[in-house]
């Protein structure tokens, strides 16, 4: 095929905007003089080269010899809208249409044009026109159809695509918008078949790939979506939206086996800072458990023997597990027998450091796992001859610092696995590293930063009191756990409110909801903030107040959110009994897993509710009683072992949960299967917590009938629940469905076992 036949099957299969050479066969202009056509051919001869500016420059010489110039007018219009200069396209292309209104192509520009500059209405009424003088123009279709999706009138959008498509079948966009469309209408087989469509035509566009294996997603074929989103990062790895999908696909995952190239992918998503690690580590771990030698520690970590070749050469089996390595030192790992390993090396290895052997060649996992243990807030396990051996070590270091004696690295960083550098007496004496290595890490993690967190206790302000005693408590607990610990979070591309709410797999109706055009948003409760950096990225021109009754969670948030660059996000201490006395209102409030750690949480929500303008939107996260039982049987466990909430007694309750799990228990099981059980802080918040409420269905409904909130829909974690229930009630307004979910709910208690999240607006007067 020579080069003008391709050009002619590309311009076949891919309408768009009316390009210069286009002209329609229905068009009849007046014959230009001969002179004018030399000069119009000139100037079309350098706009088809893209040298706009000469074209531009001929345009308007021919226009200073006719005004009126139709042709000249027209390529005008479209140079000047290829340049982003809309107004003048506008006034060009009008200027076309009054000397020759029957031109389909300059209706068509005249449309983009308008609607490039929001002009909707008018935009689809120049698009209408075109299509209506040049019934088979395929890109005045495309257009139109562009244009009615995205005002929310799918039906209609989506026939025009299929006008577009019947008329250039070779047409890609065509099939990828229609799937879209489909996508929107929760009609997920129809999408998934029109992506395949859009894939024969262009197998390797990586867009068409990863909307693909989202659509597979919807319907719960993760292995095969998997496939699609592998190939979108392979084809275009510069691109976040495919790295985002492939994330949320792999998190939903459990690997019957491991390859290098999947572990590649999984190696670039933990280094990516804005996809939160915490999701990819259930994944993780299932894939490296079928690595032979990573597979064979696992199994056998409880028959480490005390001779030192023998966790020696487990240390190097873990060393030379990049994925390993890299997860130790990004999110807690919560798996009974990764945590059983790790204890047991982690213990012989005090024993030999002990015994004066050297370990410089084992810095590396060392550090990987004193990362581990701070990010963990020192979970493992510690008997009483570890307990003598470590503070027989810190003696060591002790006396090797006051004799001015280089202390190896190993052994600082050895400590570090089983307290915080910045809470030992020497810690100044530890001279910070040089280079950028695993050992600066640790040094980063347990002493810069801490030291930075107090700096910027200062500058939090505190804008009400704290005097309530329930308040006062919780506040206590999180001072001594600030909850979580986190390396970083997923930051979201800011989109317009409706766009994110509106959009699958939430699919909300928000009609008559205006969105204001800068939106000022409480995060109430904010934590150590991922919460709030997530609402903050989610949402278009948004601006979030943060709130939280902890300095120690809030300083945390703050060296977190700066570290990212985030600017849009401020932070203040306060209670929320007391925000009422605050002189502003939220056009969106979002108050996750809070609210039930009030004494009253309805009078916390009330609260709320009176800070939220009319018509403005919430979002409430509330422990479900349902989904729930093995929580409510480990406070019951704690409750009669008389287990205190000290550090030191946590870790002795854990193990005792872990013995009753092993024995059998199945509330046990299950509570080990949560993550926030590998962690000391979100153990403690889990099952320790000084307050907690759980939450029906039922009593949410009349929560929200008290407060005069209208129910919006719930938000999980996956989107399955909600596609399986809304296939149950098709057509079911939001008003209605909260039964219906109780109902959904008895019969899968496990759908909010995390928490209900649900969002809800206030009535406008």
């Amino acid at each position: 095929m020579n080069r003008s036949e391709r050009r002619r099957k590309e311009k076949k299969s891919n309408p768009g905007l009316s390009k210069s050479s286009k002209r329609s066969s229905r068009v009849s202009l007046p014959t230009p003089s001969a002179e004018m056509q030399q000069l119009l051919a000139v100037a079309k001869q350098h706009h088809s080269g893209g040298d706009l500016t000469k074209a531009m420059e001929l345009y308007g010489h021919i226009l200073s010899i006719d005004p009126k110039q139709p042709t000249a007018l027209y390529l005008a219009g479209v140079a000047f809208l290829q340049n982003g200069q809309h107004a003048k396209a506008i006034e060009f292309l009008q200027n076309s249409l009054s000397a020759f209104p029957n031109n389909p192509e300059a209706n068509n520009n005249l449309g983009v044009a308008f609607n490039a500059t929001g002009n909707a209405v008018a935009a689809e009424k120049c698009y209408r026109r075109a299509v209506a003088l040049k019934p088979d123009y395929a890109a005045g279709y495309k257009n139109l159809g562009a244009l009615l999706a995205s005002g929310d009138k799918l039906e209609a959008g989506l026939e025009c695509y299929r006008k577009t498509v019947s008329l250039v079948p070779n047409f890609t966009e065509g099939h990828k918008a229609i799937g879209d469309i489909l996508t929107k209408q929760q009609k997920y087989d129809d999408a998934l078949e029109s992506y395949l469509k859009a894939l024969a035509i262009s197998p390797m566009n990586a867009d068409i790939l990863t909307s693909t294996g989202i659509a597979l997603q919807y319907l719960s074929r993760q292995h095969e979506a998997l496939k699609f989103h592998s190939q979108a990062v392979n084809f275009q790895p510069e691109e976040d939206r495919h790295w985002t999908a492939f994330s949320d696909c792999v998190s939903r995952m459990s690997f019957a086996g491991t390859d290098n190239n999947l572990e590649h992918s999984l190696l670039v998503l933990l280094d990516k800072d804005d996809i939160a690690p915490t999701s990819l580590m259930f994944p993780i771990i299932s894939a490296l458990r079928h690595r032979g030698e990573f597979a064979r520690l696992l199994d056998a970590s409880d028959q480490l023997s005390a001779d030192a070749s023998s966790f020696r050469d487990a240390m190097t089996t873990l060393t030379q597990t990049p994925l390993f390595m890299r997860l130790l030192s990004k999110v807690p790992i919560a798996d009974l027998r990764v945590e059983r390993l790790l204890t047991n090396v982690r213990r012989n290895l005090l024993a030999h450091v002990c015994r004066d052997e050297k370990y410089d060649d084992e810095i590396r996992f060392i550090s990987a796992l004193a990362q581990q243990c701070f990010i963990n807030e020192y979970a493992y396990a510690v008997d009483e001859q570890e307990q003598a051996n470590l503070e027989d070590l810190k003696r060591q270091i002790d006396t090797l610092f006051a004799q001015e004696k280089a202390v190896p690295k190993y052994l600082w960083a050895l400590v570090a696995c089983y307290e915080p550098l910045n809470t030992v007496a020497w810690k100044a004496q530890i001279t910070r590293p040089e280079n950028e290595d695993d050992v600066s890490h640790v040094y980063r993690l347990q002493i810069t930063e801490p030291e930075t967190e107090k700096d910027l206790r200062k500058s939090i302000p505190q804008i009400t009191d704290i005097d309530d005693s329930t308040s006062q408590n919780v506040r206590a607990q999180y001072e001594e756990n600030p909850y979580p610990r986190w390396i970083h979070t997923s930051h979201l591309t800011p989109k317009p409110v409706k766009d994110v709410l509106c959009a699958p797999p939430l699919s909300f109706k928000l009609d008559h909801y205006e969105v204001p055009q800068s939106l000022d948003t409480l995060v109430a409760g904010c934590g150590t903030g991922q919460h709030a950096i997530q609402a903050a990225s989610r949402f278009l021109n948004t601006k979030v107040t943060a709130v939280d009754l902890s300095l120690g969670s809030l300083s945390y948030a703050l060296r977190k959110t700066r570290e990212a660059g985030i600017e849009n996000l401020e932070y203040i201490q306060g209670d929320i009994l007391q925000l009422d006395k605050i002189d502003k209102q939220f056009d969106m409030i979002e108050c996750g897993g809070v609210l039930h750690h009030m004494a009253d949480p309805l009078a916390g929500w009330k609260v709320l509710t009176g800070l939220l303008r009319d018509g403005g939107l919430m979002k409430i996260g509330l422990y479900s009683e349902k989904g729930r039982p093995d929580v409510i049987a480990a406070r019951k466990f704690i409750e009669q072992g008389g287990y205190g909430c000290t550090a030191a007694e946590i870790r002795r309750c854990r193990q005792d949960i872990i013995a009753a799990a092993q024995k059998g228990d199945q509330h046990m099981i299950q509570l080990c299967m949560r993550s926030d059980f590998y962690s000391l802080s979100p153990c403690r918040d889990l099952i320790f917590h000084v307050q907690e409420h759980r939450f029906t269905i039922p009593e949410i409904e009349s929560a929200l009938d008290t407060l005069g909130l209208e129910f919006i829909g719930f938000e999980t974690p996956t989107p399955q629940a909600l596609i399986r229930f809304r296939k149950e009630n098709p057509g079911c307004p939001a008003n209605k469905q909260l039964p219906l979910w109780c109902d959904f709910e008895e019969r899968f208690p496990d759908t909010f076992r995390g928490m209900y999240q649900f969002w809800c607006r206030k009535s406008a007067r």
